[in-house]
């Protein structure tokens, strides 16, 4: 069984771990950023959809495409539509950085807890993909981990903090940066920024 395979089946356990704690949960805040209205958003990196599922659910009029490379991910997204009778997403299996859908197509893409566990030459491949799929007037959320302030908290994500080190070597350099200017190397200029508990929230123009 490879790795995303097993994190399929323990993916949503994120959101009782660490979002349910009082205070500013990043799924409500990436829902309070979308607009109810006719658009068109693409979960890049979808996984199991935990992004965007209940945006869907409580914006009709929104579409969201789903685009992971992990047919297992995806495979757990479905069910989850299929459970909840959400029609308004299509989930398609591809390569983050190289989608082969039309440029300028989407008025939102989010990317949630994705690129941290990629090295900076695969992020650099889905941020160029991302401004390529990304209308003029668009807004690229991304949703990342940040390191906490209280000690309990930093206590609490230890353990994970050393999973994600160990998963990829790069990791503490992107969790550590100064995410404002990370994203400017790439095009994109931060708007409005949101700390939760073990998260910031970034949307993003394109500069």
């Amino acid at each position: 069984m490879n790795l995303y395979s097993i994190l399929s089946k323990a993916y949503d356990l994120l959101d009782i771990t660490y979002f349910k704690e009082t205070g500013k949960n990043p799924r409500e805040v990436i829902m309070n950023m979308i607009p109810n209205r006719k658009i068109t958003i693409l979960d890049l990196c979808c996984g199991t959809l935990s992004n965007t599922i209940t945006i869907a659910k409580e914006k009709p009029d929104v579409k969201v495409v789903g685009v992971d490379l992990s047919k297992d991910m995806l495979r757990v997204a479905k069910k989850k539509l299929c459970r909840h009778q959400i029609r308004n997403v299509y989930l398609k299996c591809a390569d983050a950085t190289k989608t082969k859908m039309k440029k300028q197509s989407f008025d939102y893409i989010i990317i949630g807890l994705a690129l941290h566990e990629s090295s900076p030459q695969l992020i650099k491949g889905v941020l160029q993909e991302a401004h390529r799929l990304l209308k003029e007037d668009g807004n690229l959320i991304v949703l990342e981990w940040e390191p906490p302030k209280k000690l309990h908290q930093i206590v609490k994500f230890f353990p994970l903090y050393v999973g994600e080190k160990l998963n990829c070597k790069t990791f503490h350099q992107f969790y550590t940066t100064d995410k404002e200017s990370y994203f400017r190397k790439y095009g994109f200029q931060v708007e409005q920024k949101e700390y939760c508990n073990y998260t910031i929230v970034l949307s993003m123009k394109k500069a």
